[in-house]
């Protein structure tokens, strides 16, 4: 009993399972970014396709984000889980032997559908069975498990390409992603005898056809998932925060992560820079730190708890500045070596405003619209890591690379002043009294 209890002390068994499966199956999507753009003649497609083909997975959530939730309502989550695993799976085994463009394509789109499933399941496993005062947190550790996989994709994948090769490591990698499927079986939340709340077991259960609302309008239903029924007065704080998370995802997960490489490459050239005698070429500097992206996401759990004690809405403030400095230092690097030292401080920022919005949103979240509301959350996201780069390289074109991160952070700042002024009122009751 009492390591059962030091067990649910770290988190729910559910909450863990769930991403333990994401964190398995992700390995093959995080590995196309390590091989296919130094292997674009292994993969038999043109060099100008590879960014098609990274960005496809990203655009087609935007319609697969609230088919999930639909699939989630309709019959639960074990059957809509367990193909998202299948799907996951063949989708790693097709980029090993996807003959050309169009399979690989589609093997993206699949993707992207299987994974909108898999990160609604973590965010209602995560409302269901984590406890409201540890959400966030909850959420950093979900978050974190995911990069974790990635991190693991793009290291033990590379290395296996190398070694063995298109087809072979394609499908190595597709076999670990195995042990995900019997894990599914433990999601399902079975009702006992002395509990049947029907909200809190949401996630096992599909919704009768009689009790499903439909949505107001496209714009209600794709951007807020809030129908003619609802009047609880949260819709503006929703917004608030859906425009929150996309300009973050827009200005630094698409943006600033797509362009730093072209950052580096005109500020220290082709050759790199040179570090007490030693050459550090640019492409590894730029890999090493869009690492520092991924790994500040595994400090998921520390930001979140620091969300879940001080407040999410002041945390969010709190942590928001750092990013915004960092992308105004990349828009005027007086000092290389500041800017370089400060990204790490700005991604570990951004993830402690991701946890804390995540557990933001389930907050707001109507108990039986869960799925609904962190579906149309997530296509938010999505919607921005998607316009990010092609609006940022447009740009490009038209201005210089200092335009368009100090635009980056112009826009950054007006929209968490707008989440500031929308939350105000929340912000000044999680501040403790001195009285």
């Amino acid at each position: 009993m009492r390591g059962r209890s030091r067990f649910y002390g770290l988190a729910p068994p559910r909450v863990l399972t769930i991403t333990a499966i994401v964190a398995a199956v992700i390995m093959g999507d995080s590995m196309m970014y390590a091989v296919l753009p130094t292997n674009v003649s292994a993969f038999a497609v043109s060099a100008g396709l590879v960014g098609v083909l990274l960005s496809a997975n990203r655009f087609v959530r935007l319609v697969s984000n609230p088919l999930a939730d639909r699939l989630f309502r309709r019959f639960g989550a074990e059957r809509p889980l367990a193909l998202a695993v299948v799907l996951s799976i063949g989708t790693t085994l097709a980029y090993g032997i996807g003959p050309g463009f169009a399979v690989l394509l589609i093997a993206r789109l699949l993707w992207g559908l299987c994974y909108s499933i898999l990160r609604l399941g973590g965010y209602v496993t995560v409302l269901e069975d984590g406890r409201e005062g540890d959400r966030a947190r909850l959420m950093g550790l979900s978050s974190g498990g995911q990069r974790a996989g990635s991190i693991v994709g793009v290291l033990l994948g590379g290395i296996l390409f190398d070694l063995t090769g298109r087809l072979a490591s394609f499908s190595i990698v597709a076999g670990l992603g195995l042990v995900a499927l019997p894990l599914v079986f433990g999601i399902v939340k079975r009702p006992s005898p002395t509990h049947t709340d029907k909200a809190a077991i949401s996630i096992s259960i599909p919704m009768r056809a009689d009790a499903r609302e439909e949505d107001g309008s496209f714009l209600q239903g794709m951007l807020l998932g809030r129908t003619s029924r609802e009047r609880d007065g949260k819709t503006i704080r929703l917004l608030a925060l859906f425009l929150n998370s996309f300009v973050f995802y827009f200005a630094l997960g698409g943006i600033v992560v797509s362009t730093l490489g072209f950052f580096l490459s005109e500020v220290l050239g082709e050759e790199g820079a040179s570090v007490r005698g030693w050459m550090i070429g640019t492409a590894t500097l730029n890999g090493a730190l869009l690492a520092t992206n991924w790994i500040a996401a595994l400090g998921g759990p520390i930001l979140g708890l620091f969300g879940d004690r001080i407040g999410r809405e002041r945390i969010i403030l709190i942590a928001a500045p750092f990013s915004i400095c960092m992308v105004l230092l990349l828009a005027f690097p007086g000092n290389l070596a500041l800017t370089l030292l400060w990204l790490p401080a700005g991604f570990i920022s951004a993830a402690a405003v991701g946890a804390s919005s995540d557990a933001l949103a389930g907050d707001l979240a109507p108990r039986d619209r869960r799925s609904t509301v962190m579906s149309r959350y997530a296509t938010w996201q999505d919607l921005g890591s998607a316009l990010g780069p092609l609006i940022g390289y447009l740009a490009l074109g038209a201005t210089s690379l200092t335009w368009v991160y100090a635009g980056n952070a112009c826009l950054m700042g007006l929209s968490i002043l707008i989440f500031a002024v929308v939350f105000r009122e929340r912000i000044l009751r999680s501040i403790p009294s001195t009285r």
